[in-house]
């Protein structure tokens, strides 16, 4: 028969849990959720064994062990105890009350299997003796009961039947004690065997106690929050972690909250429903994981809870409570967010960049190439996949060593860092230009695991890049290499030279004659035009080896390697010369130019700087062109010596403007039918510290070089002014003019027209008096300015005059152009009017055509009679030359005009 067990526990998750183990154990159960109920059911029914609970809210297990012994049901009906209270005292009250047994909570089920069984055991060896003696008893009683005998036995059976009785009742005493004595070795075996039992519950419970301790130890120990309820929804265990992050509000966690307002929000910010909350979905089975609520707070800071909940089940099963883990996440949150931030903002900084990225797993052999990356060279995302083969076998052959070289460096950490330039094969064909860089992740080991970079097209940048540096060697006009250009090449060549390495080489150095004139009489076009025609004309006279190269304004020079002699230089030259003597079609213009080359051998010459060649090139072409232009110069180390002397001059000028060593003198004009003086021209004589008086032959192209010119020509017209100033106060009635040269450089000077009304106001002369002298060349090289200049002048009231005239390129239209009022032919026309009848018509000519526009004429350089007869009689009104008289001191042309 199955044993009838009473559990008497007002826990329903105790209670079932005990009810399924002894029901599985075959025993039938009762159940009573308090003690008055378990009192109701032991009167009304009997029981083998009940489990009775201590802490109760109605009445307490004491009270009730206390209620069965009154009633004598103790000892009839064993009770253990099963409680969670661990107090020694209290197991001792009640084993005193008449408990069979104590069963700490919580309990390990194969200790309360053996304790169950060993009670129950007990109790029917209890039992059977109990029954047994009152049975023997029965027999005794009746033995010896006095009861009249309704039948007369005879004495003899009497005594019989007392024998037998008495030998029966020996027999049953001998029986009972060998049954006594049976039971009591039973009771040592079982009492043993309960102990042992018992001994090995005990350490079973303490095992249970550790694990269960240390299970509880391990969830306290935790840092996310745990909390367990039970079937009903009660909380069975919070843990340390949990009190911290709800409080006291940990109950409205649970199915039973009766709170208005949830301790649990949604992401839109509203409570979270009771029936929805992560304990309430697991008691209904569900899992839970994850899940993502917000914690309400009263200081409205937001704090994310990630929520996983599991329903708890017993060995049939069913749901028997509910587990929920509470993990706060807000900083994980916060942090995601902010990665996800970052992450757009990466985007966007990347796309914005206009960079394509890659990501290359070193222990995979795999690449990552972004969308960007393959869109750069001209490929869809789908045409291109993850090998390396991808990359570097579109890299150009002459870039890849390079790249491979730069990123194993890289790797292995010889560099400090990866980045290269490349060119890259495109889906066209063509090949653009890369710049990649990226960096790696090293292992614990040192060794790169990963590398991510980026990749830029510089395409745009590398022409940009390439047509700068074209454009820094090259001439924009001509197309030709450039001074820098060319000196690069050269210090090449000389290099090679010095090393034996080379044929000696020579360079050509050319100056177009005539081309500022070109430039100004046809414009810069035009100019401009012919530049480009002749640097066309000399690539054809040169080697494909050879460099020509544009040095600026008009000036070309020629690189020459690698000559067999000499005169290979020479023959070049002269094919320069002749190619050029062919004219020039431009813009409708039939144009002749010519050029004067200085030439520079290295067969001798040991150069050591491309400056020195290229100065003595230069000094040679200095020479071609005062040997009359259109010519070709060797240079030699004579040409030095010329050179050194023209920048001692350049040294002297300076320390004699310092100085005041520059003084003027005068020659003489004069009306050639009255021989009488009617001016004087303004010279200028050089008072040299160690060469005496020096004529303005041989410093005044130095001067003009150096624009010193400038402050000596300042000089000159002041002096000339005060000079003339008092020769008028001392001969007020005759009229005198004053010629003084005006130098190119004056004419280009700003202040060249305020500086001469200075002057005038201060030495109170009219400009009229003022002769000033130009020539061809000044027009020439400053037309425009020269004409706004003597336009301003003229418009004072001072004459212009053209010095010189014939001599140079004797352009007719410069008497129109500009406000000439006296011509002055040129000496070497005056030197030969008796020797040349040519020469005498020119002159003739000349005159007539001043009297013709209404200008004067003056003749230079009259030093005879016969001279001076021809030119009365071609009507030339005044003359000058030594005839008359040299350049006079001031004080010798005061005498003069005194004299006369």
């Amino acid at each position: 028969m199955p044993s009838r067990i009473l559990v008497v526990d007002d826990h329903d998750y105790i209670r079932h849990l005990l009810v399924r183990l002894l029901t599985s154990q075959g025993h039938q159960t009762s159940v009573a959720t308090g003690g008055r109920e378990a009192l109701d059911l032991l009167s009304q029914q009997s029981f083998d064994l009940v489990l009775l609970d201590l802490i109760m809210p109605d009445m307490n297990g004491i009270e009730v062990l206390e209620q069965l012994r009154q009633q004598n049901i103790i000892y009839h009906t064993p009770v253990i105890v099963v409680s969670g209270v661990h107090d020694l005292d209290m197991v001792a009250q009640c084993i005193e009350l008449g408990a069979d047994d104590y069963l700490f909570k919580p309990f390990n089920d194969v200790l309360l299997r053996a304790r169950v069984n060993a009670s129950l055991e007990r109790k029917m060896l209890r039992d059977y003796e109990r029954a047994y003696l009152e049975r023997r008893l029965r027999i005794i009683d009746h033995e010896t009961s006095d009861e009249p005998a309704t039948v007369t036995t005879p004495p003899a059976t009497i005594d019989m039947a007392l024998l037998t009785a008495l030998d029966a009742l020996e027999r049953s005493q001998r029986e009972r004690r060998r049954v006594e004595a049976e039971l009591r070795r039973l009771n040592a075996t079982l009492e043993e065997r309960v102990a042992e039992r018992s001994a090995a519950a005990e350490q079973s419970a303490a095992a249970l106690r550790q694990q269960m301790l240390t299970q509880q130890s391990i969830l306290d120990s935790i840092g996310d929050a745990i909390v367990v309820i039970d079937g009903d929804g009660r909380l069975l265990h919070v843990n340390p972690a949990a009190r911290d992050l709800f409080g006291d509000r940990i109950v409205d966690l649970t199915p039973q909250a009766t709170a208005r307002a949830s301790v649990l929000l949604l992401a839109d910010d509203t409570s979270c429903p009771p029936d929805t909350l992560p304990l309430a979905v697991a008691l209904r089975g569900e899992a839970l994981d994850g899940a993502e609520f917000l914690l309400a707070s009263p200081d409205s800071a937001k704090r994310w809870l990630s929520v996983t909940a599991r329903p708890l089940r017993d060995p049939d099963g069913a749901i028997s409570g509910a587990v929920a883990v509470f993990r706060d996440v807000t900083m994980t949150r916060q942090a995601a967010e902010a990665l996800r931030a970052s992450e757009e903002r990466y985007a966007l900084a990347a796309q914005a960049a206009d960079d394509g990225l890659w990501d290359w797993d070193l222990t995979t052999g795999k690449i990552y190439f972004s969308q960007r990356w393959k869109a750069s060279i001209g490929f869809q995302d789908h045409e291109i996949g993850n090998d390396p083969s991808e990359w570097f076998d579109r890299v150009h052959p002459d870039d890849c060593e390079g790249l491979e070289v730069r990123l194993v460096a890289y790797l292995h950490r010889l560099i400090s860092g990866f980045e290269y330039e490349y060119r890259m094969r495109h889906h066209d064909g063509a090949y653009r230009w890369m710049s990649c860089r990226g960096i790696a992740v090293w292992n614990a080991g040192g060794q790169a695991v990963r590398i991510v970079g980026s990749q830029t097209d510089i395409n745009a940048r590398k022409l940009v890049e390439q047509r700068l540096l074209h454009e820094a060697l090259h001439d924009s006009l001509t197309g030709l290499a450039n001074r820098s250009c060319f000196m690069d090449r050269l210090e090449h060549v000389i290099a090679r030279t010095r090393r034996g390495a080379s044929s000696p080489f020579a360079v050509l150095f050319l100056d177009l004659d005539r081309f500022k004139l070109i430039n100004d009489s046809l414009g810069h076009v035009v100019g401009d035009q012919l530049l480009i025609a002749i640097a066309r004309r000399l690539e054809r006279c040169l080697r494909p080896g050879d460099t020509l190269a544009r040095l600026g304004g008009d000036e070309f020079a020629v690189l020459l390697e690698d000559l067999s002699e000499p005169q290979a230089a020479l023959t070049v030259a002269e094919r320069i010369l002749r190619l050029l003597e062919e004219p020039f079609h431009l813009a409708g213009h039939e144009v002749f130019s010519s050029a004067s080359i200085g030439i520079a051998l290295n067969d001798s010459t040991r150069y050591h700087s491309p400056a020195d060649v290229l100065r003595d090139a230069d000094t040679a072409m200095y020479h071609a062109k005062m040997e009359g232009r259109s010519r070709y110069a060797v240079f030699h180390s004579a040409m030095h010596d010329r050179a050194r002397h023209r920048l001692q001059i350049e040294t002297d000028l300076r320390r004699g403007v310092e100085r005041n060593e520059f003084f003027v003198v005068y020659q003489p004009i004069v009306e050639l039918n009255t021989q009488q003086t009617v001016g004087f021209e303004a010279l200028l004589r050089w008072r040299h510290p160690h060469r005496g008086i020096i004529g303005p032959t041989e410093f005044i192209d130095v001067a003009e070089e150096t624009g010193l010119i400038v402050p000596i020509g300042q000089m000159v017209l002041r002096e000339a002014c005060r000079q003339l100033s008092e020769w008028r106060q001392r001969h007020p009635a005759r009229t005198i003019t004053m010629h003084i040269n005006l130098s190119p450089r004056q004419i280009a000077d700003p202040h060249l027209v305020d500086d001469t009304i200075a002057l005038l106001n201060a030495y109170h002369l009219d400009a009229d008096s003022l002769r000033l002298e130009i020539t061809e060349t000044a027009i020439i090289e400053h037309g425009d300015v020269a004409s706004r200049v003597l336009m301003h002048l003229r418009s004072l009231g001072a004459q212009i005059c053209i010095d010189d005239f014939g001599a140079g390129y004797s352009s007719l239209s410069y008497l129109h152009r500009f406000p000439i009022g006296t011509i002055k032919i040129d000496r070497s026309f005056i030197s030969q009017i008796h020797h040349s009848h040519e020469n005498a018509e020119i002159v003739r000519a000349i005159i007539a055509l001043a009297h013709s526009l209404g200008m004067t004429v003056i003749a230079e350089g009259a030093e005879t009679e016969e001279q001076l007869a021809r030119l009365r009689s071609m009507s030339c009104p005044y003359g000058q030359g030594w005839l008359f008289a040299r350049a006079l001191e001031p004080a010798a042309a005061t005498a003069l005009l005194d004299a006369e």
